[in-house]
Protein backbone atom coordinates (compact mmCIF):
# COMPACT_ATOMS: atom_id res chain seq x y z
CA UNK A 1 0.00 0.00 0.00
CA UNK A 2 0.98 3.57 -0.93
CA UNK A 3 -0.48 6.59 -0.05
CA UNK A 4 1.21 9.47 -2.28
CA UNK A 5 -0.94 12.28 0.22
CA UNK A 6 0.65 10.93 3.68
CA UNK A 7 4.01 9.05 2.52
CA UNK A 8 5.97 12.38 2.82
CA UNK A 9 4.78 12.43 5.93
CA UNK A 10 5.08 8.88 7.54
CA UNK A 11 8.57 6.61 8.08
CA UNK A 12 6.89 3.93 5.44
CA UNK A 13 4.00 4.18 3.07
CA UNK A 14 1.53 5.43 4.90
CA UNK A 15 -0.65 3.19 5.13
CA UNK A 16 -1.22 3.77 9.48
CA UNK A 17 -2.50 7.68 8.17
CA UNK A 18 -4.71 6.25 5.89
CA UNK A 19 -6.52 4.01 7.90
CA UNK A 20 -6.68 6.19 10.60
CA UNK A 21 -8.04 8.93 8.77
CA UNK A 22 -10.31 6.31 7.46
CA UNK A 23 -11.58 6.03 11.35
CA UNK A 24 -11.22 9.74 11.93
CA UNK A 25 -13.41 10.52 9.01
CA UNK A 26 -16.69 8.67 10.88
CA UNK A 27 -15.45 10.64 14.03
CA UNK A 28 -13.61 7.75 15.49
CA UNK A 29 -10.81 8.36 17.80
CA UNK A 30 -7.01 6.75 17.49
CA UNK A 31 -4.68 5.31 19.74
CA UNK A 32 -0.85 5.46 19.33
CA UNK A 33 2.24 6.33 20.53
CA UNK A 34 3.71 9.47 20.97
CA UNK A 35 6.35 11.53 22.50
CA UNK A 36 5.96 13.64 25.95
CA UNK A 37 7.72 16.78 26.64
CA UNK A 38 10.46 14.78 27.94
CA UNK A 39 10.63 12.40 24.96
CA UNK A 40 8.90 9.68 27.42
CA UNK A 41 7.06 7.13 24.50
CA UNK A 42 3.47 7.10 25.87
CA UNK A 43 -0.13 5.86 23.89
CA UNK A 44 -2.82 9.01 23.32
CA UNK A 45 -5.66 9.81 21.47
CA UNK A 46 -6.39 11.61 18.95
CA UNK A 47 -9.68 12.41 16.89
CA UNK A 48 -8.73 14.90 13.99
CA UNK A 49 -6.40 14.75 11.22
CA UNK A 50 -3.94 17.62 12.60
CA UNK A 51 -3.55 15.79 15.41
CA UNK A 52 -2.53 13.15 13.80
CA UNK A 53 1.38 13.77 13.10
CA UNK A 54 1.57 13.46 16.90
CA UNK A 55 1.40 9.26 16.42
CA UNK A 56 3.27 9.61 12.96
CA UNK A 57 7.21 7.97 12.84
CA UNK A 58 8.54 4.95 14.26
CA UNK A 59 9.62 4.65 17.77
CA UNK A 60 11.89 1.57 18.53
CA UNK A 61 10.91 1.87 22.25
CA UNK A 62 8.60 0.29 24.48
CA UNK A 63 5.39 3.05 24.66
CA UNK A 64 3.48 3.40 28.13
CA UNK A 65 -0.43 2.40 27.47
CA UNK A 66 -0.96 4.18 30.65
CA UNK A 67 -4.94 4.07 30.99
CA UNK A 68 -5.89 3.71 27.01
CA UNK A 69 -7.62 0.65 27.39
CA UNK A 70 -9.96 2.21 29.98
CA UNK A 71 -10.46 5.09 27.87
CA UNK A 72 -10.65 2.60 24.36
CA UNK A 73 -13.36 1.06 26.64
CA UNK A 74 -15.52 4.46 27.53
CA UNK A 75 -15.48 5.50 23.68
CA UNK A 76 -16.94 2.01 22.63
CA UNK A 77 -19.19 2.68 25.47
CA UNK A 78 -20.20 5.74 24.12
CA UNK A 79 -20.69 4.45 20.55
CA UNK A 80 -17.58 5.92 18.69
CA UNK A 81 -15.37 3.94 16.14
CA UNK A 82 -11.72 3.10 17.41
CA UNK A 83 -8.32 2.57 15.86
CA UNK A 84 -6.04 1.45 18.15
CA UNK A 85 -2.52 0.72 17.05
CA UNK A 86 0.48 -0.84 18.70
CA UNK A 87 2.86 -4.12 19.01
CA UNK A 88 1.14 -7.38 18.95
CA UNK A 89 1.29 -8.37 22.58
CA UNK A 90 -0.23 -4.57 23.31
CA UNK A 91 -3.40 -5.55 21.08
CA UNK A 92 -3.54 -8.36 22.92
CA UNK A 93 -3.61 -6.82 25.78
CA UNK A 94 -6.31 -4.90 24.99
CA UNK A 95 -8.66 -7.69 24.11
CA UNK A 96 -7.82 -9.44 27.24
CA UNK A 97 -9.24 -6.36 28.72
CA UNK A 98 -12.29 -5.03 26.71
CA UNK A 99 -13.28 -9.38 26.96
CA UNK A 100 -14.47 -9.32 23.40
CA UNK A 101 -13.11 -7.74 20.34
CA UNK A 102 -16.28 -5.28 19.26
CA UNK A 103 -16.58 -6.30 15.59
CA UNK A 104 -17.11 -3.32 13.47
CA UNK A 105 -16.83 -0.92 15.77
CA UNK A 106 -13.06 -1.69 17.12
CA UNK A 107 -9.91 -1.84 14.46
CA UNK A 108 -6.26 -2.83 15.59
CA UNK A 109 -3.01 -2.39 13.78
CA UNK A 110 -0.24 -4.72 15.17
CA UNK A 111 3.10 -3.70 14.26
CA UNK A 112 5.32 -6.28 13.14
CA UNK A 113 8.12 -5.90 15.78
CA UNK A 114 11.97 -6.94 16.38
CA UNK A 115 11.58 -6.64 20.10
CA UNK A 116 11.73 -3.23 22.43
CA UNK A 117 13.94 -1.78 24.49
CA UNK A 118 12.76 -0.44 28.12
CA UNK A 119 11.89 3.34 28.15
CA UNK A 120 14.37 3.19 31.12
CA UNK A 121 17.09 2.41 28.33
CA UNK A 122 16.00 5.04 25.85
CA UNK A 123 16.45 7.61 29.04
CA UNK A 124 20.05 6.30 29.54
CA UNK A 125 20.75 6.63 26.40
CA UNK A 126 18.91 10.16 25.69
CA UNK A 127 20.85 11.41 28.77
CA UNK A 128 24.36 10.22 27.53
CA UNK A 129 23.33 11.25 23.94
CA UNK A 130 23.13 15.28 25.26
CA UNK A 131 26.11 14.58 26.93
CA UNK A 132 28.04 14.15 23.80
CA UNK A 133 26.73 16.76 22.08
CA UNK A 134 27.68 19.53 24.73
CA UNK A 135 25.09 18.61 27.42
CA UNK A 136 22.45 20.72 25.07
CA UNK A 137 18.73 19.76 25.79
CA UNK A 138 17.27 17.21 22.97
CA UNK A 139 14.14 19.02 22.33
CA UNK A 140 12.73 16.08 19.54
CA UNK A 141 14.32 12.67 18.74
CA UNK A 142 13.09 11.32 15.49
CA UNK A 143 14.28 7.18 14.51
CA UNK A 144 13.50 7.05 10.72
CA UNK A 145 13.74 10.09 8.40
CA UNK A 146 10.40 10.40 7.24
CA UNK A 147 9.56 10.85 3.10
CA UNK A 148 11.40 8.15 2.56
CA UNK A 149 12.34 4.60 3.21
CA UNK A 150 15.23 4.74 5.89
CA UNK A 151 16.65 4.62 9.01
CA UNK A 152 18.82 7.42 9.96
CA UNK A 153 18.21 8.70 13.31
CA UNK A 154 18.24 12.50 13.83
CA UNK A 155 18.00 14.54 17.03
CA UNK A 156 16.80 18.26 17.26
CA UNK A 157 18.17 20.83 19.78
CA UNK A 158 16.15 23.28 20.88
CA UNK A 159 14.86 25.36 17.77
CA UNK A 160 17.63 24.18 15.50
CA UNK A 161 16.98 22.22 12.40
CA UNK A 162 17.42 18.49 12.65
CA UNK A 163 20.44 17.02 13.08
CA UNK A 164 21.83 13.04 11.88
CA UNK A 165 23.17 11.30 14.69
CA UNK A 166 26.74 9.47 13.78
CA UNK A 167 29.22 6.79 14.70
CA UNK A 168 28.83 6.06 18.50
CA UNK A 169 25.82 8.58 18.85
CA UNK A 170 23.75 6.11 16.66
CA UNK A 171 24.83 2.71 19.26
CA UNK A 172 21.31 2.92 20.45
CA UNK A 173 20.19 1.77 17.10
CA UNK A 174 23.24 -0.39 16.36
CA UNK A 175 22.66 -2.18 19.56
CA UNK A 176 18.61 -2.19 18.61
CA UNK A 177 19.46 -4.22 15.34
CA UNK A 178 21.72 -6.46 16.88
CA UNK A 179 18.73 -7.47 19.50
CA UNK A 180 20.40 -7.27 22.73
CA UNK A 181 19.04 -4.89 24.07
CA UNK A 182 15.50 -5.88 23.88
CA UNK A 183 13.18 -6.86 26.91
CA UNK A 184 13.62 -10.63 28.49
CA UNK A 185 9.64 -11.03 26.83
CA UNK A 186 10.64 -9.92 23.41
CA UNK A 187 12.40 -12.84 22.43
CA UNK A 188 9.95 -15.12 23.70
CA UNK A 189 7.52 -13.09 21.73
CA UNK A 190 3.97 -15.24 20.36
CA UNK A 191 3.06 -12.66 17.47
CA UNK A 192 6.50 -13.11 15.45
CA UNK A 193 4.46 -15.43 12.90
CA UNK A 194 2.34 -14.33 10.44
CA UNK A 195 -0.49 -15.92 13.31
CA UNK A 196 -1.04 -12.05 14.28
CA UNK A 197 -3.65 -10.60 16.32
CA UNK A 198 -4.99 -7.22 15.16
CA UNK A 199 -7.31 -6.40 12.15
CA UNK A 200 -4.60 -5.77 10.60
CA UNK A 201 -0.77 -5.91 10.55
CA UNK A 202 1.35 -2.98 9.60
CA UNK A 203 5.00 -3.39 8.37
CA UNK A 204 8.05 -1.95 6.04
CA UNK A 205 7.15 -4.56 2.64
CA UNK A 206 10.93 -4.92 2.72
CA UNK A 207 12.23 -6.74 -0.50
CA UNK A 208 8.78 -5.77 -2.42
CA UNK A 209 9.74 -7.07 -6.04
CA UNK A 210 12.44 -8.93 -5.34
CA UNK A 211 10.61 -12.08 -4.34
CA UNK A 212 7.70 -12.48 -6.98
CA UNK A 213 6.63 -10.28 -9.61
CA UNK A 214 7.95 -7.03 -10.38
CA UNK A 215 6.30 -4.26 -8.54
CA UNK A 216 5.82 -1.02 -10.59
CA UNK A 217 5.95 1.96 -8.47
CA UNK A 218 8.58 3.57 -6.71
CA UNK A 219 9.59 2.11 -3.69
CA UNK A 220 12.28 4.60 -2.27
CA UNK A 221 9.92 6.49 -0.25
CA UNK A 222 8.46 3.48 1.62
CA UNK A 223 5.94 0.84 0.38
CA UNK A 224 3.75 -0.52 3.66
CA UNK A 225 3.13 -4.11 4.28
CA UNK A 226 -0.78 -4.40 5.47
CA UNK A 227 -2.15 -8.22 5.94
CA UNK A 228 -5.70 -8.54 6.13
CA UNK A 229 -5.96 -10.75 9.35
CA UNK A 230 -10.10 -10.46 9.25
CA UNK A 231 -10.86 -10.04 5.44
CA UNK A 232 -12.25 -6.69 6.41
CA UNK A 233 -10.20 -5.00 3.25
CA UNK A 234 -12.86 -6.03 0.32
CA UNK A 235 -15.55 -3.91 2.31
CA UNK A 236 -13.36 -0.50 2.75
CA UNK A 237 -10.67 -1.23 -0.51
CA UNK A 238 -13.02 1.69 -2.51
CA UNK A 239 -12.76 3.99 0.08
CA UNK A 240 -9.04 3.55 0.58
CA UNK A 241 -8.40 3.46 -2.97
CA UNK A 242 -9.57 6.99 -2.84
CA UNK A 243 -6.37 8.27 -1.32
CA UNK A 244 -3.79 5.00 -1.80
CA UNK A 245 -2.40 2.96 -3.97
CA UNK A 246 -3.28 -0.79 -3.21
CA UNK A 247 -1.76 -4.09 -4.78
CA UNK A 248 -2.71 -7.29 -3.13
CA UNK A 249 0.89 -9.39 -3.32
CA UNK A 250 1.53 -12.81 -1.97
CA UNK A 251 2.22 -13.88 2.12
CA UNK A 252 5.30 -15.54 0.68
CA UNK A 253 6.74 -12.55 -0.61
CA UNK A 254 5.54 -10.38 2.20
CA UNK A 255 7.40 -12.92 4.75
CA UNK A 256 10.91 -12.99 2.85
CA UNK A 257 12.71 -10.50 4.44
CA UNK A 258 10.40 -9.73 7.19
CA UNK A 259 12.62 -11.86 9.81
CA UNK A 260 9.90 -11.20 12.40
CA UNK A 261 6.97 -11.96 11.09
CA UNK A 262 8.65 -16.50 10.70
CA UNK A 263 10.07 -15.77 14.51
CA UNK A 264 11.41 -13.76 17.67
CA UNK A 265 14.98 -11.97 17.64
CA UNK A 266 17.40 -15.11 19.09
CA UNK A 267 18.48 -13.93 22.71
CA UNK A 268 22.53 -12.57 22.54
CA UNK A 269 24.66 -13.91 24.87
CA UNK A 270 25.38 -9.88 24.74
CA UNK A 271 22.29 -9.03 26.13
CA UNK A 272 22.44 -8.70 29.85
CA UNK A 273 26.04 -7.15 29.79
CA UNK A 274 24.71 -4.54 26.95
CA UNK A 275 21.86 -3.26 29.04
CA UNK A 276 23.23 -3.09 31.54
CA UNK A 277 26.40 -1.24 29.85
CA UNK A 278 23.90 1.01 28.08
CA UNK A 279 21.84 1.75 31.51
CA UNK A 280 25.22 2.42 33.58
CA UNK A 281 25.46 6.26 33.65
CA UNK A 282 29.36 6.20 33.39
CA UNK A 283 29.63 3.83 30.38
CA UNK A 284 29.75 7.02 27.65
CA UNK A 285 28.31 6.14 24.12
CA UNK A 286 31.59 6.09 22.78
CA UNK A 287 32.94 2.74 25.38
CA UNK A 288 29.42 1.03 24.57
CA UNK A 289 30.24 1.54 21.12
CA UNK A 290 33.52 0.20 21.13
CA UNK A 291 33.31 -2.86 23.77
CA UNK A 292 30.48 -3.97 21.20
CA UNK A 293 31.74 -3.59 17.67
CA UNK A 294 29.72 -0.34 16.71
CA UNK A 295 31.56 2.42 15.03
CA UNK A 296 32.83 4.94 17.76
CA UNK A 297 35.55 7.09 15.27
CA UNK A 298 36.00 8.69 12.30
CA UNK A 299 38.01 7.36 9.98
CA UNK A 300 38.86 7.36 6.37
CA UNK A 301 36.35 5.46 5.09
CA UNK A 302 33.74 6.99 7.43
CA UNK A 303 34.57 10.31 6.26
CA UNK A 304 34.01 9.68 2.69
CA UNK A 305 30.89 7.96 3.55
CA UNK A 306 29.58 10.78 5.45
CA UNK A 307 30.55 13.43 2.68
CA UNK A 308 28.93 11.40 0.29
CA UNK A 309 25.50 11.02 1.73
CA UNK A 310 25.72 14.71 3.09
CA UNK A 311 26.39 15.86 -0.65
CA UNK A 312 23.25 13.40 -1.93
CA UNK A 313 20.78 14.62 1.28
CA UNK A 314 22.48 18.30 0.14
CA UNK A 315 21.47 17.72 -3.49
CA UNK A 316 18.02 16.36 -2.70
CA UNK A 317 18.53 12.67 -4.32
CA UNK A 318 18.24 10.61 -1.23
CA UNK A 319 15.72 9.11 -2.81
CA UNK A 320 17.49 8.70 -6.70
CA UNK A 321 20.19 6.80 -3.80
CA UNK A 322 17.69 4.49 -2.05
CA UNK A 323 16.07 3.57 -5.70
CA UNK A 324 19.79 2.07 -6.86
CA UNK A 325 20.84 0.58 -3.81
CA UNK A 326 17.35 -1.30 -3.50
CA UNK A 327 17.34 -2.76 -7.05
CA UNK A 328 20.91 -4.54 -6.27
CA UNK A 329 19.36 -5.78 -2.86
CA UNK A 330 20.91 -3.93 -0.34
Amino acid sequence: MISNEYRKQSSSGGAFSLLAGWVISQGGVVFGAAYDSRLAVKHIAVDTMADLCKLRGSKYVQSDVGNSYKQVKSFLANGRKVLFSGTGCQVAGLYAYLGKRYNGQLFTIDLVCHGVPSLGAFRCYLSKLSHVLGDRNISGFRFRKLDSWSIIPAVQLSESKWRLLRLSENAYMDAFFEGITFRESCFHCQYCNTQRIGTFTLADFWGIGRHGKHFRRNVAAGVSLVIDNTDIMPTIKSELEKHAYIEERSMEEAVAEQRNLKMPMPRSVKRDSAVKDLMDRSMSLADFAKKYGYPYRVTLKSAIVGMVKGLIYALGLYNVYKTVIYKFGK
